[in-house]
């Protein structure tokens, strides 16, 4: 009989129920979380222990010891005093006695929580200090509080304030990272509070559901990705048919009303006038099985190219604590780019390429010197600028990191500006649905696209997208010295990189030919 809930299962029942369950009863059912995901994890490991700098003193309490030596530790630490049947506090030890705890364990009936931190402050009193890897407050933190609060004051504690320190989203590294300004602390207290009250009953549902023999039957909702992706998604939205309402653009809430009723093919909609112009389109290629394809709209998109074509791509990273100057918690370094030139569109690609050294050093430097050389921006050129359609697929990336780097580098900026105006969106075509093949799935990205109009996929690839590109350049480059993973495998993942980012802007190229087939 399953009697304690912890704070990360109070969480996770508060998203689904049958989620916690199988957390439970089942937990081989649950696949392992993904590279993106441990990295996640990491980001806030590392921004929590940062945090801690900001409370000296502080007491790290030990972990993966006998759980009621934990507990006891933490009552005594807090002059809290285990008796029988009652726990007592005491109130005139001098607040200066006590120390700011990381990590304290309390437990109360059927609630078991540690605070990140433990914040003594006068009067007795502690304060809950929440420390979140995020740029902003979201109502699961004031959940994640309210339950610790909860705990913690049923354990004997004198709670005064309930606060989050998140990342200070306008704060800009210069020289060594300053932690007072890196975070914003709130005090939510009041919000908390509103939240508190449901607990004790919430944990009480919360054990009759992880007890029972059954598995809760909950049927797929919002709640599947909010407040996060639950790991138990694909299993439960397996039965969803090919080409599911679910695959409508940007209809999230007419595909719940439609799948509530019973209707999960696009095939199966029986009143089309709720559709608009674009999901009509979805289903005209769904009902036909063929494209739907505007053909006057790409002629005119093509007719805006300049010869020559540059295709490009940027790869990039980002981490919560920036790890340069000029560079906000987020922001996006670019490391990698991958540029295809193309004469005429019968002439051989030339394929440009920059990926920066595994040495852990600032990449966007040699970043911007070897695009600046392969855009056509040359000294030699006497200030005559080059020119020729930049062709991107997703333009606001592209735009924003060339912005920022501009920002950042304003020696750079005169020709950034001029690159800038010459780039146009390939996604155009497939964003505004000229084109649409039921086979995209409902998605116009590059990875939909392409195979859908080529057959070309990145399935066989060692390296399949963005996010996979990012974390195996970190592993090289920060996060692993090469040394340490080998240099064989370093240089492996330097080609499977350079295979990745160049499959991007030749793919383009391939879909740009398919474009011209349609039109003329």
């Amino acid at each position: 009989m399953h009697s304690i809930i912890s704070k990360s299962k109070y969480l996770s029942g508060l998203q689904c129920l049958k989620y916690l369950w199988t957390l439970v009863n089942e937990p081989e059912k649950i696949p392992p979380y993904d590279e993106v995901a441990l990295f996640r994890f990491q980001q806030g490991h590392e921004v929590g222990e940062l945090a801690k700098s900001l409370f000296p003193g502080g007491i790290e309490m030990e972990h993966g010891i006998d759980i009621e030596a934990e507990l006891t530790m933490a009552k005594r630490l807090t002059g809290i005093e285990a008796r029988t049947g009652d726990l007592t506090s005491h109130e005139n030890e001098p607040h200066s006695s006590r120390l700011p705890l990381f990590e304290p364990a309390f437990s109360y009936k059927n609630s078991f929580a540690r605070a990140d931190i433990l914040e003594p402050v006068a009067g007795n009193l502690w304060n809950i200090i929440e420390v979140k890897s995020a740029t902003s407050v979201k109502d699961i933190n004031l959940h994640d509080l309210a339950f610790q609060k909860y705990c913690y004051e049923g354990a004997g504690l004198k709670i005064g304030r309930c606060c989050l320190m998140y990342l200070n989203k306008d704060y800009i590294r210069q020289g060594a990272i300053d932690p007072l300004q890196l975070f914003v602390k709130e005090d939510v207290s009041s919000s908390v509070d509103m939240f508190k009250g449901e607990v004790e009953g919430k944990i009480l549902d919360m054990l009759d559901a992880v007890n029972s023999k059954i598995c809760p039957q909950e049927d797929i909702s919002r709640n599947c990705f909010d407040p996060y992706d639950c790991q138990l998604r694909s299993l439960c939205w397996s039965h969803l048919p090919k080409n599911s309402v679910f695959e409508l653009y940007r209809a999230k809430d007419l595909a719940f009303d439609f799948y509530n009723k019973g209707i999960t093919s696009i095939s199966g909609i029986d009143n089309i006038s709720r559709l608009d112009h674009i999901q009509l389109k979805q289903y005209s290629s769904v009902i036909k099985g063929c494209p739907v394809i505007e053909r006057d709209k790409i002629r005119l998109f093509l007719d805006r190219l300049k010869y020559p074509l540059y295709f490009l791509d940027f790869e990039t990273f980002s981490t919560a604590i920036p790890l340069f100057d000029g560079l906000r918690s987020y922001q996006a370094i670019p490391f990698q780019f991958s540029c295809h030139k193309l004469g005429s569109m019968d002439d051989k690609p030339q394929n440009y390429y920059f990926l920066a050294e595994n040495d852990g050093s600032d990449p966007r430097p040699g970043f911007l010197e070897n695009l600046k050389k392969v855009l056509g921006y040359n000294e030699s050129s006497n200030g005559a600028y080059p020119s020729g359609s930049i062709l991107v697929y997703y333009e606001s990336f592209e735009k924003n990191i060339l912005k920022g780097l501009a920002a950042t580098y304003p020696e750079h900026k005169w020709w950034i500006d001029d690159a800038i105006s010459r780039i146009l969106d390939l996604y155009e075509p497939f964003g505004k649905f000229y084109y649409y093949s039921c086979i995209q799935k409902g998605s116009a990205s590059l990875k939909n696209v392409l195979p859908a109009l080529t057959g070309i996929s990145y399935d066989d690839m060692e390296i399949k997208n963005g996010q996979e590109a990012s974390l195996k350049y970190l592993d090289i480059a920060f996060l692993k010295k090469g040394t340490e993973i080998g240099k064989e495998n370093t240089e492996k993942i330097k080609k499977d990189l350079l295979d990745y980012c160049g499959l991007d802007t030749e793919g383009m190229i391939y879909i740009l030919r398919e474009l011209y087939k349609m039109a003329f």
